[in-house]
């Protein structure tokens, strides 16, 4: 008798198992694939079309650099040089520094005449690069570029497949993953496998990335950050936020006017590779 019962109350609480029509993979699964990897792709392409070019820089801004970071060089490596071929280049840099010989015209200029561009401090004010506006407009376009779309596809989904349970997953999850497994679909009692069809389109949003990157290549993704995020104007001297280059370079030819130069490497060399094959 207690068996019976069991077994009854056991029958009661079973969860009966669904089935699906066939053609909701066709009509329902399939489409809203199909539709948001085209949305991706035009959102792919829209974000190269709307985000600015790569813009170069006149010569005399890239010698600014180049001479900035030759210094930089010579103190950081100087003891891979001897004593008088170190000595030569220190006074040589110095000189090259301090008289700020290869400064770009316009911040020589500006220095003279106390332009706004700078501080009390020396360091360059942001708003005063006419890239901030450029690169704040890019990603103003960028944010409209993923929201419009993703809100479009989200009330086309919602409104023709809402409440539609389109699949079940293979394998077990645990019952955690029911209210994101199951958006949509208000069943206490169904198994957490089964995919409703907002749900579906959620996990499309966040796994289609790489997707995306294997059919247009990964190189115009990055292309599309830089020229987002504005990491070009980082590659010269007095970017927005740092100091003047003058003030840059002034500071670096008095490292190297107080900096102590350890051994050479190549002092006794010689010897040393000889006893390192005895």
């Amino acid at each position: 008798m207690k068996l019976l019962e069991i077994l009854l109350s056991e029958d009661d609480y079973s969860i009966p198992e669904l089935m699906l029509d066939p053609n909701f993979k066709k009509w329902v699964l399939l489409p809203i694939s199909v539709m948001m990897v085209l949305t991706g792709l035009l959102k792919q392409n829209l974000l190269l079309l709307i985000s600015p070019k790569y813009r170069g820089y006149p010569r005399v801004k890239l010698t600014e650099s180049q001479w900035f970071m030759r210094g930089q060089m010579l103190l950081g490596n100087g003891t891979n040089l001897d004593d008088d071929s170190f000595e030569s280049r220190r006074h040589e840099m110095i000189n090259i520094l301090s008289s700020g010989t290869y400064l770009a015209k316009q911040n020589k200029n500006n220095s003279n005449n106390g332009s706004n561009n700078t501080g009390e401090s020396g360091v360059t004010n942001p708003f005063s690069d006419p890239n901030i506006n450029d690169s704040l407009m890019t990603m103003a376009k960028g944010n409209m570029a993923n929201f419009i779309p993703q809100t479009v596809i989200m009330w086309w989904v919602n409104y023709f497949f809402g409440g539609f349970v389109i699949m079940k997953l293979p394998f077990p999850l645990t019952i955690k993953f029911k209210d994101m497994l199951q958006n949509g679909v208000m069943t206490e009692n169904l198994d957490v496998r089964w995919v409703s069809a907002i749900s579906w389109y959620f996990i499309s949003v966040l796994g289609m990335n790489p997707l995306y990157n294997l059919i247009q290549g990964s190189d115009e993704q990055q292309v599309i950050n830089d020229n987002t995020t504005g990491n070009n104007t980082n590659q010269i001297l007095g970017g927005p936020g740092q100091p003047a280059p003058e003030t840059l370079m002034k500071n670096l030819a008095n490292d190297l006017t107080i900096a102590t130069r350890h051994e050479s490497c190549f002092v006794n060399i010689e010897s040393r590779v000889l006893k390192m094959y005895e």
